[in-house]
């Protein structure tokens, strides 16, 4: 009976604890996917974090630059947790090696994960580092890992939308047209 109480009653203090705002977000965390990264070209990580998870960054001496994780780019996963994958441009100029990548939640570090820069490079990556086109010629908006925009500076269409009227209006198009040509067809066979 006592030992039961003891159980019970470390329990308690353990959920306590961990639900203490002063524990910190234990449960986010950095996952990278792939192995090495290059030089000139994007590395992806996956982040998930619990709910109600205070503002989170991403960031790294081997990335251009710092990278903010809106709430909005979260999803449900698996048991409810959340999810979202970001990418990383890995600066041209930058030593082969090896580099922490930090995941910050109000600007303390919840968790750490290792970067492998490596020497090689594929011919895309090389003519991009000699062209210094920059980080934002280089990013792949159209990715589900691509940065958001500046909230300030909303208001235009953006290149998914424009896509998106485009296909549709091509469908539309092909439908009238396959409509029209059997009504035209129809009334043809109709006729003595």
């Amino acid at each position: 009976m006592i030992l039961a109480r003891t159980a019970v009653a470390a329990t308690a203090a353990a959920a306590l604890a961990l639900s203490s705002p002063d524990s910190g977000s234990g449960d986010s965390s950095l996952v990278h996917e792939g192995s090495a990264a290059q030089r000139g070209r994007e590395t992806v990580f996956t982040v998930t974090a619990d709910q109600g998870h205070g503002s989170l960054t991403v960031e790294s001496e081997a990335f251009v630059k710092k990278l903010t994780l809106r709430e909005k780019r979260f999803r449900t996963g698996k048991d409810g947790e959340l999810y979202t994958r970001v990418a990383g441009m890995v600066p041209c100029d930058i030593e082969p090696g090896t580099y922490p990548v930090e995941l910050k939640e109000d600007d303390e570090t919840v968790d750490t994960a290792e970067l492998t820069v490596t020497s090689d490079m594929d011919p895309g990556n090389r003519d991009f580092c000699a062209s210094h086109a920059s980080y934002d010629d280089a990013v792949d908006r159209t990715s589900e890992t691509a940065p958001d925009p500046d909230e300030d500076g909303g208001g235009g269409v953006g290149l998914g939308e424009l896509a998106a009227v485009i296909a549709g209006t091509a469908v539309l198009s092909a439908v009238l047209a396959s409509a029209a040509t059997y009504l035209v067809t129809r009334r043809r066979r109709r006729s003595p």
